[in-house]
């Protein structure tokens, strides 16, 4: 079921649902984990980019220097907390959650740029800084696939560019710098990729079992219902001696056979028993001769 579940509705490119409906409608269902897991990484970014100010200023040959980056820091600790308050607050899945979480990653990276290019770092941190939020923008902030893509592929080149023409990078930095920043990467696409097939399939064997659910209890209430109708006719019944014609609740006199259908799921179909078809055409000369072949045969 799984099997056919992700041929049909996944893509095999993004393991995200193909249909724009169900791909919403996913989000919505799983929004109160997404929100809680984006949430935090975001808190420990935040936590992350204050916290370094310390070192900023140790290391700031300045006060220039320490202005500066000061301001950088509450630059992006202000995109980080804009970003943390309004997944705070929602309830419901938000329409422009993507667009804002990708804007938010991309300030993030040109915060982290510049902040190695004032502070003069060894592209060695940059490289550090980089994997470590690559690996964060794959497994932690739950974007949509190219979206996600798109935020490390900028993170990544800029961080090279950066190394390269601002910090203390040669040729061979340069070239080791693109064989880490490949496979890590590749590992994050791989991760991202079985992070929404597994989620995608769970919520499609939620949304089955519900299904499921609901067509047992209309099957109980349909059961319950004919249940009823059977205990209807459970106990006394009013019948007359005469005619058999029952009496019903409504106080109606109706021939048996109409009365039990009503109440059940009986048909019948009329015809005569041997003792009345003898009382009836007993005297017949055809129905002497048919009773006369039929004792012969």
């Amino acid at each position: 079921m799984k099997n056919a579940a992700e041929n049909t509705l996944l893509s095999r490119v993004t393991a995200e649902f193909l249909s724009q409906e169900e791909e919403e409608a996913f989000l919505r269902y799983n929004w109160k984990e997404n929100k809680v897991i984006a949430r935090n990484a975001l808190a420990v970014l935040l936590f992350l980019s204050i916290a370094f100010f310390v070192r900023d200023v140790m290391e700031a040959k300045n006060t220039e220097s320490i202005y500066i980056l000061l301001l950088l820091r509450i630059g992006v600790a202000s995109a980080l907390g804009t970003t943390l308050v309004y997944i705070q607050k929602a309830r419901e899945f938000i329409a422009y959650y993507s667009k804002m979480l990708l804007i938010t990653q991309i300030l993030i990276s040109l915060g982290v740029f510049v902040l190695s290019i004032t502070r003069e770092m060894i592209f060695a941190y940059l490289g550090v800084n980089t994997i470590l939020l690559t690996l964060i923008f794959y497994q932690f902030l739950n974007n949509k696939f190219y979206y996600t893509i798109a935020a490390c592929a900028f993170l990544g080149v800029g961080s090279l560019f950066t190394s390269l023409f601002f910090l203390d990078m040669d040729f061979s930095g340069f070239i080791g710098s693109i064989l880490f920043l490949i496979p890590i990467n590749f590992l994050g696409v791989i991760i991202l990729r079985s992070n929404n097939r597994t989620r995608r399939l769970e919520y499609v064997s939620y949304r089955e079992l519900a299904k499921s659910n609901e067509r047992n209890e209309e099957l109980i209430k349909k059961l319950r219902a004919s249940l009823d109708e059977i205990n209807v006719l459970r106990g006394f019944i009013p019948i007359c001696a005469y005619c058999k014609k029952v009496r019903d609740d409504e106080g109606y006199w109706k021939q048996i056979e109409s009365y039990l259908e009503e109440r059940s799921n009986l048909e019948f179909s009329h015809g005569m028993c041997p003792d009345c078809a003898e009382k009836v055409w007993g005297e017949a000369k055809w129905y002497k001769d048919l009773q006369k072949e039929i004792k012969s045969k």
